[in-house]
C-alpha cells in the first residue's frame, strides 16, 4: 500500500499514481474528512476532478489522502472502515 498526503489541487492531482485503484480521503484544512471514495485503476485524476468546483461531486476540501491497493476488493474493505469512523459529511 502506498500513501500519500498532498494538497487537493488540479495541478497536484496530475502527480497522483494511477496504475492501481485507490482510496481517497477529501479534508478540510482542519483535517476533518469530507469525503472518502474509490478511483478505479487509470481513472484516478478523471474521479478526483469531479470533486473540484464546477464538478458533477463538488467537494469544499483543502487536502487530499490518497492509498493505492492491489484491487478493488481490498479498496472497497478500507473504504468501508473510513465511513464508519469518520462518518463524512458529503457522502
Amino acid at each position: 500500500m502506498n500513501k500519500l498526503n498532498i494538497r487537493f489541487s488540479k495541478k497536484a492531482i496530475k502527480e497522483l499514481p494511477d496504475n492501481k485503484p485507490g482510496v481517497y480521503i477529501i479534508k478540510n484544512n482542519s483535517g476533518t474528512n469530507m469525503f472518502t471514495g474509490i478511483a478505479k485503476r487509470g481513472q484516478v485524476q478523471e474521479t478526483l476532478e469531479n470533486h473540484f468546483y464546477g464538478g458533477d461531486s463538488y467537494v469544499p476540501g483543502a487536502w487530499l489522502q490518497f492509498e493505492q491497493f492491489n484491487n478493488l476488493t481490498d479498496c472497497n474493505a478500507r473504504l468501508k472502515t473510513i465511513l464508519e469512523r469518520d462518518e463524512p459529511r458529503y457522502n
